[in-house]
């Protein structure tokens, strides 16, 4: 169990560190859930999910030239790097007070360049088909820690577009616990989220302008029945549920609205 008070000290830790960078990088990953109901939809009732990497991505840089790389910057900090390949030195994983890791992704086609010059060759960079699209369709929010008394201006997806895209990624992770959490990244916006009518508005617009063509296929594959493996996977990823009575149906019924809305394009 990821205790939320701790994690989220170091998530606005890495924010402080990465703040000079924050607008050439869009928050992306299992931080999701957290942003969107405390800072998007105000629903601090509710306990997000979230996990423990850090994730964020980036493509063409254009805003300003930077003294420094993201690897000089956090290099002179509280980071530990980590060796994906021990035959080598670099590229490095960062990890915030040796234990939170810090991710960076790119569309596969990003310029090795731009790599250089911005976040540092000394850094592992996941290059990913598809991300583009997360990229593309993001707005701009204002976090506040509390704590610390300070607000952060970053780029995040919109929950309609990390919804969307979750929903023809999930099933090409590379094993199923990664899917289940995919899956469930996309039932807690489902069930949170205040304005899912506008939500699936922009769903019929990524499918009128040909965005992903496996998405609807996904969903009727692992959410065709109640007793189907998504409805499952959800089940047991979300686990107990005292606001919810039969809490698979409920799974099933969101998805069927999602999947309803797919198939009306």
């Amino acid at each position: 169990m990821i205790n939320l008070n701790k994690i989220e000290s170091i998530f606005f830790s890495v924010l402080e560190d990465l703040k000079d960078y924050l607008s050439d990088l869009t928050l992306v990953g299992g931080w999701m859930p957290y942003v969107y109901s405390r800072f998007l939809w105000s629903n601090v009732t509710e306990k997000p999910v979230t996990t423990v990497d850090i994730d964020f991505g980036f493509g063409e840089v254009a805003t300003k030239v930077y003294p420094k790389t993201i690897f000089e910057k956090l290099s002179s900090l509280d980071y530990k790097e980590r060796h994906p390949r021990m035959d080598r030195i670099y590229p490095v994983v960062l990890y915030k007070k040796g234990k939170v890791p810090i991710d960076f992704i790119a569309p596969r086609v990003v310029a090795q360049e731009l790599i250089e010059k911005f976040i540092g060759r000394q850094i592992n960079v996941n290059k990913i088909d598809k991300f583009d699209f997360l990229l593309k369709h993001r707005i701009r929010m204002m976090l506040k820690d509390k704590r610390h008394k300070e607000t952060y201006r970053i780029y995040c997806p919109k929950p309609s577009a990390f919804l969307y895209h979750k929903g023809e990624t999930f099933i090409d992770r590379e094993n199923e616990q990664k899917q289940a959490k995919d899956l469930h990244y996309m039932y807690f916006i489902l069930r949170y989220a205040p304005n899912t009518d506008t939500i699936f508005k922009d769903i019929r617009g990524y499918q009128k302008e040909k965005h992903f063509r496996n998405i609807s296929k996904n969903l009727d594959r692992y959410f065709k029945r109640v007793s189907s493996r998504g409805c499952l996977m959800v089940e047991g990823e979300n686990g107990p549920d005292e606001y919810i009575g039969d809490l698979r149906q409920d799974i099933f019924e969101r998805f069927k609205s999602l999947r309803s809305t797919l198939t009306r394009i």
